[in-house]
Parts: C-alpha cells; sequence; structure tokens
C-alpha cells in the first residue's frame, strides 16, 4: 500500500505512541545491543567544543543521554513529534538526575532561528520523514556556518552476503519479535518495511550535498548494517 505524506505521518504519531513502553527494550534485542554503541559513536562524533546542540526525533532520550555525557558542558536540546516518547524520557532522566531541555516540535519546521546550533543529530529518525532532503535542509538551516549536520540510519549492508542475512532477519525475525515482546507485530513490519525502502549510504551522502553541505562523511557501523553520515555547513 503506497501511502501520502499526511498519511505516513499519521501512521508514525500513531506506531510510536502505541509502542513507547517496550520502544528501549525491542531496539536492544533487536541490535543485539549494537544501537547502545552506534549512539555513543555518533555522540563521539559531535565537534567536541560545540556550545548548542539539537537532537530531533529524540524519542525516549537514549541518543540525548550520550550527547550530555561526552558533552558536559554543552546546552542539548531534545524535539520529538510524540510527546509520549518524550515523556519516558523525562521518566529515564529523573532517575539519571539529568535535567532535560525537550520541547514538541516537527523536525520538518524547527521551532528555532537559523543559526541556532553548533550540530544537528537526528538518530533513526529521518526514514519516517517522507521529505528527506527538506529535513536535511531544515537542520541545517539552524545550525551556524561551519557547524554539523548528523544522523545515524539503518540500511542495507553493501556486501552480498551481509545484506541476504539481514533482509531475511528484517522480513522473519523482527515482526514475530515485536508481536511478542511490544504486542504489536503492525508496528514492526513497518519498521522492517522502513529500513528496507530507505536510501542506500552513497543516496543519502548525495542528498547531503544536494541540501547545500559540504565535507560530506559516512561511517559503516556494525558491518554496514547502520550509518553515520556527517556534513558541513558551509
Amino acid at each position: 500500500m503506497v501511502f501520502s505524506e499526511t498519511q505516513q505521518i499519521k501512521q508514525v504519531k500513531q506506531i510510536f505512541n502505541t509502542v513507547t513502553s517496550k520502544y528501549d527494550l525491542m531496539n536492544h534485542i533487536l541490535s543485539a545491543g549494537q544501537d547502545i554503541l552506534w549512539r555513543k559513536f555518533a555522540a563521539r562524533k559531535l565537534p567536541h567544543d560545540a556550545k548548542h546542540i539539537l537532537d530531533i526525533a529524540t524519542g525516549t532520550g537514549d541518543m540525548l543521554f550520550e550527547i550530555c555525557k561526552l558533552h558536559p558542558n554543552a546546552s542539548v536540546t531534545g524535539l520529538d513529534f510524540v510527546p509520549k516518547m518524550m515523556e519516558l524520557a523525562v521518566s529515564k532522566a529523573s532517575s539519571r538526575e539529568i535535567t532535560l531541555n525537550l520541547l514538541a516540535g516537527d523536525a520538518m519546521d524547527l521551532p528555532f532561528p537559523d543559526d541556532t546550533f553548533d550540530a544537528t543529530t537526528i538518530a533513526f529518525g529521518l526514514r519516517n520523514i517522507p521529505d528527506r532532503k527538506g529535513a536535511i535542509e531544515e537542520m541545517a538551516r539552524v545550525v551556524k556556518q561551519g557547524g554539523k549536520v548528523t544522523t545515524l540510519e539503518m540500511t542495507f549492508p553493501k556486501n552480498l552476503k551481509m545484506r541476504k542475512f539481514f533482509t531475511w532477519y528484517l522480513n522473519n525475525i523482527i515482526p514475530p519479535m515485536g508481536k511478542l515482546i511490544a504486542g504489536n507485530q503492525d508496528a514492526y513490519r513497518y519498521l522492517k518495511d522502513s529500513i528496507q525502502g530507505f536510501l542506500h549510504p552513497d543516496q543519502l551522502s548525495k542528498l547531503f550535498y544536494e541540501a547545500g553541505l559540504i565535507e560530506v562523511k559516512s561511517h559503516p557501523l556494525s558491518l554496514g548494517i547502520t550509518y553515520f553520515h556527517e556534513g558541513t555547513v558551509k
């Protein structure tokens, strides 16, 4: 079934509102704990001297926590369009005695002036946005000249054998596990479809350039199952 942009956004909101309580657990199980290492890598790649960092599609806050840990002197803001996910982030932060700066907002219309941040991140959220180039352009708009725009996304490995295994895993393991643990098989069908329908790493690099970024680099993680992309605002 082909969805309009409005229908896709509505579906994404509905899915994340229904899987919130099991979201972190499912991430850790389905990635065999690699998602924790991917976020650490992404946080380390942010400019060490960044004073203001924005995490888009911040969800339950795991990327935000890694950024706060590795950039303790930076002012870090998290934004998401599903308040229920951020409520869990607040609960997690309270148990860790961390104060979070969270805002409800749309990645396509960020509620900030131009040149506000030194870096922006989005982890596993770009594939849920129909207009990926527009989202990258909006991220770049709020970043100062010389600052970084970064993404972290699951994709298909370039290695053929690894790609075959990953395809099998996505289609045969993820939906049943979603039903067993999260009680929502349809949500995790969407997850595997969104990964399989996402851009090739080279296509995403091209999109960074088309959005006006320079010095674009891509970094394969876990044999290319996930890629970290970074670009500099000129």
